[in-house]
């Protein structure tokens, strides 16, 4: 039998990860590990988007922090002041520079997360190199924004699809995407939550120099169609959120939102109210970590964030939702649903501070996300699929 070279022996499964913000970093963390850990699979990280904003917090420094060797840093041009031609232009530019370090490096695998222009740019440049593409979180819904449409293109584009619930699994299947290809793995964001130590209430509050009471949190994103809208909407949430606070001497912790258009306009309220009341904490970026974590000692948290959605129920934390970004989206019994009217979201947020039949739902509700194995499943797949003719001809089922 001839002698199998040594490079043949050595040679590793190349599977690239694309990240182009703080949360969606946060829940790429687990799958990364996995990753490396794995014997036969070789990491490749691509960091582009909002880490490379310091306006945001300059995250790269925290995927840094955490050791990952980052393989290449792609420029999207991204505004802090964005409007929507700024974010069709990123977007253009991410292909490109996706498209040339694809090229460079080679790599067997693209894995992107979710819904955001960074990921569609790299779909729409795996895909047209004929590289297969692993989406994570396809199926699911948020009627209110673009990133419902993007999410559903990258699913059409995709070769392998990690769904986080039966239902999304089910609309992939609607989709025409053929079942061998469709995974349901749970929400990825949960590996973190129920596999990792959270931070103490003592512990976020010296190291945040936060004062020692109940806390309001806060994280609202600026809705792509409702976008000249963000600065009316956040003045109302913030407004809402300070009243109650200011009534039951609480505090409110705010984190800056994404930096899709109407993002400026909130951080300019934000920074607004600050100056007006003393007990508003802001933060620029904060570790996925610390973040969960600050979710996890909240006695409320308000805004339009998924997290409120997939990581709080596992948190036992009553949810605000506000607006239309999540319409559409399944949820658990911890959330409620109030418009854009200050009346509603105090009454909403006061519901899920005194209500008690609400408070013994939420601490008994089940998540429909999964069970924090997400990562552990996907990287099974990434490691076994057959690369082949098969997995790139995609067909419709219909």
């Amino acid at each position: 039998m001839a002698k199998i070279p040594e490079w043949c022996r050595n040679m590793k499964r190349k599977i690239a990860v694309v990240t182009g913000t703080r949360a969606e970093y946060g829940y790429l963390k687990p799958l990364m590990k996995k990753i490396e850990e794995h014997t036969e699979l070789e990491l490749l990280l691509y960091v582009t988007g909002m880490h490379l904003l310091k306006e945001y917090g300059n995250t790269i420094q925290e995927i840094e922090k955490d050791g990952f060797r980052i393989t290449k840093t792609i420029d999207m041009d991204v505004k802090v002041d964005n409007t929507t031609f700024d974010m069709a232009a990123s977007m253009g530019k991410g292909i490109i520079g996706l498209a040339n370090v694809f090229k460079e490096d080679n790599p067997d695998i693209v894995v992107v997360f979710g819904d955001r222009i960074e990921p569609f740019a790299a779909a729409i440049a795996a895909t047209s190199m004929n590289i297969p593409l692993a989406h994570i979180g396809g199926g699911e819904v948020g009627l209110g924004d673009i990133d419902d449409s993007l999410r559903h293109a990258i699913t059409k584009l995709a070769h392998l699809h990690f769904t986080s619930t039966n239902q999304s699994k089910e609309r992939v299947l609607k989709l025409g995407e053929e079942k061998w290809r469709v995974f349901k793995v749970g929400a990825l964001s949960l590996d973190a939550i129920l596999n990792e130590k959270l931070l103490s209430k003592n512990d976020l509050c010296r190291k945040y120099n936060l004062p020692d009471k109940p806390s309001i949190l806060i994280s609202y994103h600026p809705v792509t169609t409702e976008w000249q809208e963000a600065e009316r909407q956040m003045k109302l949430v913030v407004e809402s959120a300070v009243a109650v606070a200011n009534e039951e001497e609480m505090e409110v912790v705010i984190i800056y939102p994404n930096a899709y258009p109407g993002g400026f306009q909130i951080i300019r309220t934000i920074k607004n109210t600050i100056q007006k009341s003393k007990n508003i904490h802001v933060f620029e970026n904060l570790p996925h970590l610390d973040y969960i974590s600050l979710m996890a000692i909240s006695s409320v948290f308000v805004g339009n964030s998924s997290s409120g959605i997939i990581e709080a129920p596992s948190l036992g934390i009553p949810y605000v939702c506000i607006g239309t970004r999540q319409q559409g989206r399944e949820r658990a019994k911890n959330v409620i649903d109030v418009g854009y009217r200050k009346d509603e979201i105090i009454s909403g947020i006061k519901r899920a501070l005194f209500d008690k039949e609400f408070l013994d739902a939420v601490k008994k509700c089940e998540s429909p996300y999964g069970d924090g194995k997400a990562s552990e499943r996907i990287v099974k797949v990434l490691g076994e699929i057959k690369i082949d003719k098969r997995l790139l001809l995609k067909k419709i089922t219909y």
